[in-house]
């Protein structure tokens, strides 16, 4: 008899078991993700200019709040300069992204979470040299608790160009925005 429920009980013991397991992996599952950030950008290697216009692609080292606890962002985004489709102020250039992907790295943790930005748009004043720009994309995995994260994320920020013009491909300046998403 003793053997009997030996035999039942270790099975649902394992159950159980791998019935956790599988939570911790997926303790992020369906949760909202927000930040704000600030930090400053530059022009990247001319090898970044994927489309070959003469204007590389943006690197930015960024800093700030998350969900999950303090954050740094290190992010690179080629953007090209387009005919207006009436998405920016009249006066102002604008930007459509070429390509762009994100590291998030959680300081409390030193956990990674991965992503590429699949849509675009940045509005440039070159009277102030400020531009406003949204950007859409995708979570695509990381470390730890992000090993297998997916889901939608979207950022909009405010730039301000310090030591040169957008327009000649060569960029240093500061930034600031927020960000969400959904963690699946």
């Amino acid at each position: 008899m003793r053997n009997k429920y030996l035999f039942i009980s270790l099975p649902l013991f394992l159950l159980v078991l791998m019935s956790s397991v599988s939570c911790d992996n997926n303790s992020n599952a369906n949760e909202n993700f927000t930040e704000s950030f600030s930090g400053s950008f530059r022009s990247g290697p001319m090898n970044t200019d994927t489309n070959d216009d003469g204007s590389p692609a943006s690197v930015a080292s960024l800093s700030g709040d998350s969900t999950f606890g303090p954050i740094t962002i290190e992010s690179v985004n080629e953007f090209m300069i387009v005919d207006s489709t009436g998405s920016c102020p009249q006066g102002q250039l604008e930007f459509s992204l070429v390509r762009g992907n994100f590291i998030k790295r959680f300081a409390e943790t030193g956990e990674l979470l991965f992503g590429t930005w699949q849509n675009g748009t940045s509005c440039f004043d070159p009277v102030t040299t400020e531009s406003e720009t949204n950007q859409s994309g995708v979570f695509s995995g990381g470390t730890g608790q992000f090993e297998n994260a997916a889901g939608p994320v979207e950022i909009n920020f405010t730039s301000v160009d310090l030591a040169t013009n957008a327009e000649e491909g060569f960029r240093f300046g500061g930034t600031s925005g927020t960000g969400m998403g959904m963690l699946q």
